[in-house]
């Protein structure tokens, strides 16, 4: 904590043109200039959305949420009052897919992490552009390879980590742990059926090289955003020309008088800056000034002026060092060279850090292969062009933590937590457990019947419908003296518990009553006067998604008991206690 506040005595944030909930930890990003986006009136103050903006999503609190979305407001203005782009002023209100020179490419507040040997999963956001690929049947959905081509709304999401080794990860095919989505472009489902909290962007991107282009690229990222005060630190757009398309980059960099390679610092209290220049990155040194580009950051800034590089991977970062991680663009001279770490081909998909003391080359350190992260490279799989990290973060607080566990929501479901419906919330915290209440009637085993959710699905409308099991069971049931077993079933209301008296014991649900058949044998060792082994099991995910019953809805509170026959008992009958739930969408 200590290195976080020597940061925030040292710099002061940048004026925020308008914002939505300045004080909170909200998602900064940017996008492209070639999608619809640009020129939208952004949400907050109505004025047109550039690619030179920092962006937030338009909802209360600048959070991420599901669909659909306001245009995003501008948190930090790239004009007048906040980062003072000289090309800014002309650039307002320009048709999408025309370059205007103030594409911001990358953005930190440089309070990112810090990023330790060993990190919980869940911390290392990225982003990807409209040609990434992924790779296939990592284990869990949404992910690049899912949502990239051709369902193409991999470009407008965040993805976040399963769990990393430990860097430097080297670059060959390991067994790959994965990603998850995180945010999504719009907040909808598309194709894919996935549905996670969004920022206000279009998709789908198509992976084509028309303008203008028919989605949005999210093309910097700070998951976490600014808490408290900080500087802005950010990179600008090379000039020179897409290998995939043919057609030039924006060009923002040289436009405003600076280097693609470059990190920038805006400070509240003067000029756009210099923060670190490419050679201090291991950048254009190859091709020359403007060769490379940096194209997506994250940062702990250590706050002693300048830049401190590190001799290696968590050196001092945040203490004498300063950490900076970096990607660089598809068409930089630096991609196949020989990385300082390993010496092995650099890629677009690699997350970076400046050159190691006494490394094997001159050129930036692979800290996470891009096969570990889960992108396709040309090193190793044969392809012309790998996939490219466009944006990136070290989350140092939990974004999405429904249930308090210290995880991300995302990385809970992709572990293994229900969420039937894809919207990217455990179905866990959309509602609550089912809940006992009543009280059984003693058998004349002298066992009074229990009635328990076993699960493992959530009791909601998306497992339902998806063929999940909910189950509902009653134990401590008495066997039948003589012959099979006795027969029982759950019964049911929608209206309301009750406590009638009845054969002995007591109604629990209140009418009308609804029976979930088939009728089922209890079981159980049959002729025993001592024993309770009989039960009964049955499935109400199967009951919602049978349509029988209308009232079995999102948001429809049900109380359940559960019966059988038992013969010596008064009115030949035993009663489970109840149970009472709320059905999950």
């Amino acid at each position: 904590m200590r290195h976080l506040l020597r940061s925030r005595r040292a710099f002061t944030l940048v004026a925020v043109a308008a914002t939505c909930g300045a004080a909170r930890a909200q998602t900064v990003f940017s996008i492209e200039y070639r999608g619809p986006t640009i020129a939208v009136p952004n949400s907050c103050t109505l004025v047109p959305i550039t690619e030179g903006d920092l962006l937030t999503p338009g909802t209360p609190g600048g959070v991420p949420a599901l669909g659909p979305l306001p245009a995003p407001c501008v948190f930090i203005t790239g004009g007048p009052g906040g980062l003072a782009l000289p090309m800014w002023g002309g650039c307002v209100g320009h048709p999408p897919g025309m370059p205007c020179g103030v594409e911001v490419d990358a953005v930190s507040f440089g309070t990112d992490g810090p990023l330790l040997p060993a990190m919980p999963a869940g911390r290392i956001a990225f982003s990807v552009d409209r040609f990434a690929a992924g790779i296939g049947g990592l284990p869990v959905p949404p992910a690049v390879w899912t949502e990239g081509p051709p369902i193409s709304e991999a470009a407008g999401d965040v993805f976040v980590d399963l769990g990393l080794p430990a860097g430097p990860i080297p670059p060959a095919p390991i067994a790959l742990i994965g990603h998850t989505g995180m945010i999504d472009g719009n907040g909808m489902a598309g194709p894919s059926a996935f549905a996670y909290p969004g920022v206000g962007i279009v998709e789908p991107l198509p992976p084509g090289c028309l303008l203008p282009d028919l989605g949005d690229n999210l093309d910097a990222l700070d998951v976490d955003g600014p808490l408290g005060s900080a500087v802005a630190f950010i990179s600008l757009d090379a000039a020179f020309v897409d290998p995939l398309c043919g057609m030039p980059y924006s060009g923002s960099a040289i436009a405003n008088g600076f280097l693609p390679g470059m990190i920038l610092a805006k400070p509240a209290a003067g000029p756009l800056g210099i923060y670190a220049v490419p050679p201090m990155l291991g950048l254009d040194l190859i091709a020359g000034p403007g060769s490379d580009d940096l194209d997506a950051l994250a940062m702990l800034e250590n706050g002693v002026a300048g830049f401190q590089p590190s001799p290696g991977p968590y050196a001092g970062w945040g203490g004498p060092t300063d950490m900076v991680l970096f990607s660089v663009r598809r068409g930089s001279a630096v991609i196949g060279a020989p990385d300082s770490i390993f010496g092995a081909p650099i890629e677009p998909g690699d997350i970076l850090i400046p050159p190691v003391a006494g490394g094997v080359s001159p050129f930036p350190g692979i800290l996470f292969s891009a096969e570990s992260l889960g992108l396709v490279t040309a090193r190793t799989m044969g392809v012309p062009f790998g996939d490219e990290l466009d944006a990136l973060d070290v989350i140092r607080k939990v974004r999405f933590d429904c249930n308090g566990n210290g995880i991300e929501d995302a990385v809970d479901i992709a572990m293994g937590a229900a969420d039937c419906n894809k919207n990217g919330i455990p179905d866990k915290c959309e509602c609550a457990a089912p809940t006992t209440y009543c009280t059984g009637k003693v058998n004349s085993n002298g066992c009074t019947p229990t009635i328990a959710f076993i699960g493992p699905s959530s009791i909601s409308v998306g497992c339902a419908l998806a063929g999940n099991v909910a189950k509902i069971t009653v134990t401590s049931l008495s066997p039948k003296p003589i012959a099979a077993s006795h027969l029982g079933q759950l019964f049911y209301s929608t209206t309301g518990p009750a406590a009638f008296p009845f054969s002995g014991a007591f109604l629990c649900v209140k009418g009308p009553i609804r029976r979930i058949a088939p009728i089922v044998g209890t079981g159980g060792t049959v002729g025993s006067t001592t024993l309770c082994d009989s039960s009964i099991t049955q499935d109400f995910n199967a009951r919602i998604a049978s349509g029988i019953d209308p009232a079995l809805i999102a948001g429809a509170a049900v109380w359940v008991q559960g019966w059988a026959r038992d013969t010596p008992a008064a009115g030949a009958v035993q009663l489970s206690n109840a149970l009472t739930f709320t059905i999950c969408p």
